[in-house]
């Protein structure tokens, strides 16, 4: 029958009668509801992956539509291929494979002529950095204690930028401040 759009947790919560604890798999499939009227309201089964629209980012960008002659397609074409991508090694698996993918099938060739990657930053005690778990130090407290620079040096010259780990620390910021800054 119908479909709702929840706009927040909070309407997901006061809909369904209960707390909601995670809004990814399995745990959003437990929100079932039977109405008044006998109709059973539950999550959508056949949603797209998040990569899907983040693949479709070289076209969507320019809200190109399959014709090269509006403002939008001269875009397009002017811009595609992209002369390279840019992110950490784990988009490999993720936006890098779905970009190809799709502009394969799309336009017979890939989104991008280079990749580049860096290895992936974490927090000090060697955790993925998170929102959630707020396990890293504010930037702006950093690019204001140390400056842009101090900050700059101390990622250029990281293992971060061969593709390995780093365990960002603010102390290894204070170092070069230190050592090189000052």
């Amino acid at each position: 029958g119908g479909i709702k759009v929840f706009g927040s947790i909070a309407e997901l919560e006061e809909f369904f009668g209960t707390h909601v604890k995670d809004l990814h798999r399995p745990y959003i499939d437990e929100l079932v509801k039977t109405d008044e009227n006998g109709e059973t309201w539950k999550r959508v089964d056949d949603v797209f992956d998040c990569w899907f629209e983040s693949g479709s980012m070289p076209f969507a960008q320019f809200h190109y539509m399959g014709d090269e002659t509006t403002t939008e397609g001269k875009l397009f074409a002017k811009n595609f291929p992209a002369d390279f991508i840019a992110e950490a090694v784990d988009q490999t698996r993720g936006w890098f494979y779905t970009l190809l993918v799709l502009s394969v099938a799309l336009f017979d060739r890939s989104a991008f002529k280079s990749v580049i990657t860096t290895g992936l930053i974490l927090a000090e005690d060697g955790q993925k950095m998170s929102k959630k778990l707020k396990n890293y130090p504010d930037p702006m407290e950093i690019a204001s204690k140390y400056g842009a620079d101090a900050l700059r040096f101390y990622m250029v010259n990281s293992p971060v930028v061969r593709g390995e780990e780093l365990r960002f620390t603010s102390l290894g910021v204070d170092e070069i401040f230190k050592k090189v800054v000052l």
